[in-house]
């Protein structure tokens, strides 16, 4: 059983009561401790020193309570006591707090002996020493700092920054701080431009591993993995704590090397961040105080200032050695000429020996060698550059003789050296030779002079410019822009006479190449292909170019591009006229079919449902079906007019139907901007080609529609005009009242490339062509116009022989038809037989849907009156059916009516007009169709009664 102090008792002697008020009012800790170094007692002190509460403790061992680093002191003190070794101890030790953090205190501690000397424990204070230990600690660390400082400076003294420096100056900080681990790290650049930190020295406390070799800490990107840290030393402030209070990225970092706390203070050279001096410690979480961070803030920036003098000598040295290496390689010669004092070459670099012949060591041996090797006419220019370098303030040249006699020119640029009071002391300068370039100057003015007779006798045109200002011109550019004499064109720039040439800036030279429209004198508009390159000319920079007259060949090669264009347009337009008519003829012959059939309906049921009120409705409503196609037929039968592959064939045309199907065309751009009026005389047909004319007057009457603007067609008109001219000529006209054509542009429309469109919208050819069409068939084409009141397109055209115009006579009604016959009908689109066959049903006929069905028949029957065969079908066409039965020797092949839906080729059109059968197009007319049928029955009848 261990002794209690008991509690005071109401009872006790007085003196022992106030014994007690005493001991618990103490501000030093006042204890008892058990033989085996348990608290037995405490006074309220102890809270007050440690946190502690007295009843927690009270049965705990104290050294539990004892720093780590003072065990071994506490544990030998209570020791000596317990085997009677001392009377009492006194010594200095920490406590640990509740805050985990810790006290030092004096320790005065007695043993607690039994009447027999028996160790029963021991008693004594506790005395709070925490703020002396402190302020001593403080002043032997300003003490420890101070003297650091002072070997590092005292380091760097002893011998200039190397490399290697930084090891010797962490020593002394890393054990003035007290630290586990000190260390700098210094900033560098990587390839790609990226900042980059790497550990470069490191000093270690006994115990603590080093990390001086850690890959991981060479070529740190700080800004991406501690960008806290960054940032702080980036505004030149430091970083200090626990570790356990940073950022996760950070720890990441720092506990692997054991560092639970850490001061990082920044490095700047030259006013950037050049790199950070670091303290780690490893063995506890320690605080820095603000003067140890004040103290390490001067050591860093000693070391800074270290840093900057080792990066300016290494700066120095390699702008040094780069020098000599520029020096030693260069191709010009590099020299220094002493001025005061003797005369005396400084530096020459070794290029002088291959220039003159003469290696530097003979340079500086010789302070005159060069007033002996110079020019005899260019030795007093050489005296003034080099004693008066400042008045030469342009490049000098000066001719020298080489060792083996020959003639070199150097040209030298040179700047003088003053001292402090402003006297040029030396000169220094460049010398470049320039000895090729001087003979080939003399050679250049040679070739210059046959240059220019070259470009004379050049059959294109050429000029060349300098500063964007024409210098020369050729006779044949004088001639092509319809100038005179050269002097027209010199001192003017080129994009004067090119069309839609925007003008470079002043003084600058456009490489003009590839086509450009070319504007001569007198307004007309040339297409030329140029071609641009620098020279030397006179011996400055300047452009030559060469233009070569195309517009010939353009013109040409848009004739046959847009022929190649109509000829597409042909077959496309002969394709969609086919295959609308295919369907287009049943569905008018149906249509007329029920038409018919509607008429007959009183007479074959008398008050049936032909007196129904709704039969006239129905009658209107076929009327204005078949009205619907019939203008679809005409709008086809206009299409035609671009499918005729026989573009030179000239035949008598209908000039009226030309311009029909023109007008027709272009109805979609008429209609918003003016209304049509046709003015028609009696003419007769002309000598042409209907697709050409069609492609004149289409084009006349789309560029009247498109002189008028949009939105005022009630106010605007275009006039088609027919007549017979005086000279027994057709005369046609297109009449707007649009924006008209300026007078001075009146005499060029017609001019190819030529336009008054914007650009984009127009290219010059379209009135060109159309006056090529009509001179070519041996008309004439003009224009009139007043701007602001509209334009007249006349044409002119030669009359066929065959007369005036035929007016059409009226249709004869048909005779009844009396014979019946048969008759064979062949298409491959089945629903065009069925129409045929109902327009034929007072005969007997017969349907086959393809050639080769049909060639089966008529070689087995031959007794057919009539046979109506499509022109184009797939397996047996009309043309090959036909050469089949002639070859029968039958004789069937007088009674073929070709069936046509527009689409023909170069062989059956020739083949058609070869052969003297009757044709019928397709939507077809009815009464044609019953009267050709007729004849051919009745013919056939009278026939076989003859015989």
């Amino acid at each position: 059983m261990h002794p209690k102090p008991k509690p005071t008792h109401p009872h006790a002697p007085a003196h022992e009561q106030r014994h007690r008020l005493v001991v618990e009012n103490l501000r030093d800790v006042v204890f008892q401790l058990d033989a085996d170094g348990q608290w037995t007692y405490l006074n309220p002190a102890w809270t007050e020193l440690t946190g502690f509460t007295v009843e927690e403790c009270l049965g705990q061992h104290h050294m539990d309570f004892v720093h780590p680093a003072d065990q071994q002191l506490s544990q030998e003190a209570h020791r000596a006591l317990a085997v009677g070794q001392r009377e009492s101890c006194e010594h200095e030790l920490r406590y640990r707090t509740r805050e985990e953090g810790f006290r030092w205190v004096e320790v005065c501690v007695r043993p607690l002996l039994a009447e027999d000397g028996t160790y029963l424990g021991a008693c004594g204070t506790l005395h709070d020493i925490t703020e002396r230990r402190r302020a001593t600690d403080a002043l032997a660390r300003r003490e420890r700092y101070l003297t650091a400082v002072v070997e590092i400076q005292q380091r760097l003294l002893a011998a200039p920054p190397s490399e290697s420096f930084l090891e010797k100056l962490v020593e002394p900080l890393g054990e003035a701080s007290g630290a586990s681990r000190a260390y700098i790290f210094e900033a560098h650049r990587a390839p790609d431009g990226d900042l980059l930190f790497s550990q470069r020295a490191e000093w270690c406390a006994p115990g603590v591993k080093p990390e001086l070799d850690n890959p991981a800490l060479q070529n740190m990107p700080m800004e991406r993995l501690m960008p806290r840290l960054y940032e702080l030393l980036s505004r030149g402030q430091s970083l200090s704590g626990r570790v356990r209070d940073f950022q996760p990225e950070e720890r990441a970092i720092l506990e692997p090397q054991h560092i639970l706390s850490l001061l990082t203070l920044p490095l700047w050279v030259h006013g950037t961040l050049a790199g950070f001096i670091g303290f780690d410690n490893c063995d506890e979480e320690r605080e820095w105080d603000k003067l140890e961070v004040d103290l390490l803030k001067a050591a860093a920036g000693a070391i800074a200032l270290a840093m900057e003098q080792r990066q300016s000598q290494r700066s120095l040295r390699e702008r040094e050695l780069r020098f000599r290496r520029i020096a030693e390689n260069a191709s010009d010669v590099l020299y220094r000429y002493q001025l005061a004092g003797t005369r005396s070459f400084a530096f020459v670099s070794g290029v002088v020996t291959k220039n003159l012949g003469l290696t530097p060591e003979e340079h500086y041996r010789d302070p005159e060698l060069w007033h002996r090797q110079v020019h005899p006419e260019d030795r007093e220019v050489l005296e003034q550059l080099l004693v008066e370098p400042e008045k030469q303030d342009t490049p000098v040249v000066v001719r020298f003789q080489r060792r083996d006699g020959r003639t070199v020119w150097l040209q030298h640029v040179v700047t003088p050296v003053l001292d402090g009071s402003g006297l040029c002391v030396a000169v220094e300068g460049i010398a470049r030779d320039i000895t090729e370039r001087r003979q080939f100057e003399e050679a250049l003015k040679l070739s210059e002079a046959s240059f220019r007779i070259l470009m004379e006798g050049v059959p294109e045109p050429a000029i060349i410019q300098r500063d964007g200002t024409i210098i020369y011109a050729n006779t044949a550019l004088v001639y092509a822009l319809g100038f005179e004499s050269p002097r027209d064109v010199m001192g003017r720039r080129l994009q004067e006479f090119l069309v839609d040439e925007p003008l470079p800036p002043e003084g600058t030279v456009s490489l003009v190449t590839g086509e450009r429209r070319l504007l001569r004198r007198d307004g007309k508009v040339r297409v030329a292909e140029f071609a641009s390159l620098p020279l030397l000319f006179d011996g400055e920079p300047a452009v030559v170019s060469i233009a070569r007259d195309v517009t010939e060949q353009r013109q040409l090669q848009s004739r046959l591009s847009l022929a190649d264009r109509m000829a597409s347009m042909g077959t496309l337009a002969a394709g969609i006229a086919h295959e609308i008519n295919n369907p287009l003829a049943f569905v008018i012959s149906n249509l007329g079919f029920l038409l018919d059939e509607l008429r007959r309906m009183p007479s074959v049921i008398p008050g049936g449902i032909a007196s129904r009120p709704e039969v006239d409705e129905w009658r209107s409503v076929l009327m204005e079906a078949r009205e619907g196609a019939e203008r679809v037929r005409q709008i086809v039968r206009q299409l035609k007019s671009f499918s005729r592959q026989d573009e030179e064939r000239l035949e008598a045309v209908d000039l009226h139907a030309v311009l029909d199907s023109a007008v027709m065309l272009a109805a979609n751009e008429i209609k918003h901007r003016a209304k049509l009026k046709r003015e028609y005389g009696p003419v007769p047909s002309v000598i042409g080609n209907e697709g050409r004319l069609c492609q004149v007057f289409l084009n006349l009457v789309v560029n009247a529609a498109q002189a008028i603007p949009e939105g005022a067609a009630d106010k605007n008109e275009i006039r088609v005009v027919t007549r017979l001219g005086p000279d027994g000529r057709v005369v046609a006209e297109v009449q707007d009242t649009g924006a008209g054509i300026p007078e001075e542009v009146l005499g060029r429309i017609f001019d190819p490339f030529f336009t008054t469109k914007p650009v984009g919208v127009g290219t010059g050819l379209g009135l060109s062509i159309c006056h090529g069409i009509i001179t070519s068939l041996g008309g004439d084409i003009s224009v009139e116009s007043t701007p602001g009141r509209g334009t007249t397109m006349r044409v002119l055209l030669p009359a066929s022989e065959k007369g005036a115009r035929p007016v059409k006579p009226a249709a004869a009604t048909p005779a009844p038809t009396t014979l019946r016959g048969r008759v064979l009908i062949v298409d491959d689109e089945p629903a065009v037989g069925r129409a045929l066959r109902r327009i034929l049903r007072e005969h007997d006929v017969e349907l086959a849907t393809s050639g080769r069905q049909a060639l089966e028949r008529l070689t087995a029957d031959t007794r057919f009156h009539a046979v109506l065969c499509d022109v184009m079908m797939p397996d047996l066409g009309g043309k090959d059916l036909y050469e089949a039965v002639q070859q029968g020797g039958s004789g069937l092949e007088r009674r073929f009516v070709f069936v046509s839906g527009g689409a023909f080729t170069q062989g059956a059109r020739d083949f058609l007009s070869r052969v003297p059968n009757p044709t019928l197009e397709k939507p077809f007319d009815e009464t044609a169709v019953r009267r050709v049928v007729r004849e051919l029955v009745m013919s056939h009848t009278l026939v076989a009664a003859g015989n």
